[in-house]
């Protein structure tokens, strides 16, 4: 288990394809994201 901290999604990417999944002794790699709540008004109006 990994954690990492990226300054952005793009970021992130680029770690995860050219440097995590490259690694030799790298079998499989799986990312989960957590987006926080930013704004919580209720339902979406129609």
């Amino acid at each position: 288990l990994l954690h990492c901290v990226a300054s952005d999604l793009g970021t992130f990417q680029t770690f995860v394809i050219e440097e995590l999944a490259s690694a030799p002794n790298v079998d499989t790699v799986r990312t989960a994201l957590t987006i926080r709540r930013v704004k919580d008004e209720g339902l979406v109006a129609f």
